[in-house]
């Protein structure tokens, strides 16, 4: 066994850090960022286009449904960098560098994910398009659903084993939050806070499997 992979848990440090964060950035750099970023302006200009055309009330119903969709456009992004990468596979041989590379991923993801909810909700919020507007304080509605999506992407790849398995709990989970879970839950801090601590629980089940050997050998067969 090398130095690099030593005490301290195989953690990375110094310019082998720097490189594994700068490969993964270029790696999700479409998908897992570029995706989230544009998609969330996309839906802000759509708003601004549709309270010019029809004004602010059919604008802000309309946005209902457009910015719901963006979170489901984050976990479907998350699962597809997460999962079914043959460069994540072969780093399954090394337990402690594929969960680095798995949550390094997930993390930048994440960061992705909110910043594109921020760019969605900001220029909404300006032009007075949020439906049940509440002030700035509505950004954790967005923001915090871009983040329960990446969660569960990340627990569910490693979960179910596949991308198709994956993809499909990340859209029911979705439809869960989209159709049941938010409309009857308006307090933010239950809305957001409660499922952010199941999912965060989730995770940290999650990071402490795909540090074990078993389920990185399990990986790396599969991948054969």
């Amino acid at each position: 066994m090398d130095a690099g992979h030593g005490s301290g848990g195989g953690r990375l440090a110094g310019s082998g850090g720097r490189a594994l964060v700068g490969a993964q950035l270029r790696r999700v750099l479409v998908v897992g960022i570029v995706v989230p970023l544009a998609v969330g302006a996309v839906i802000a200009l759509v708003g601004a286009c549709w309270a010019y055309a029809a004004g602010a009330e059919p604008a802000t119903m309309a946005m209902i449904a457009f910015t719901q969709a963006y979170p489901l456009t984050v976990g479907v992004c998350a699962v597809a960098v997460l999962a079914g990468d043959p460069l994540v596979e072969v780093q399954a041989a090394l337990p402690v560098e594929f969960r680095c590379v798995q949550t390094l991923r997930a993390g930048l993801l994440l960061a992705a994910g909110m910043a594109g909810a921020l760019l969605m909700f900001a220029p909404l919020e300006v032009l007075g398009l949020v439906y049940r507007d509440i002030g700035w304080a509505g950004a954790l509605t967005p923001v915090g659903g871009a983040a329960l999506m990446v969660l569960a992407a990340y627990v569910a790849v490693t979960v179910a084993g596949s991308s198709r398995s994956a993809s499909l709990a990340v859209v029911a989970i979705w439809l869960f939050f989209a159709l049941v879970w938010d409309p009857n839950m308006p307090m933010l801090a239950l809305q957001r806070g409660l499922p952010l601590a199941v999912l965060l629980a989730a995770g940290a089940g999650v990071w402490r499997a795909l540090g074990s050997p078993e389920y990185a050998w399990r990986k790396l067969g599969g991948a054969r």
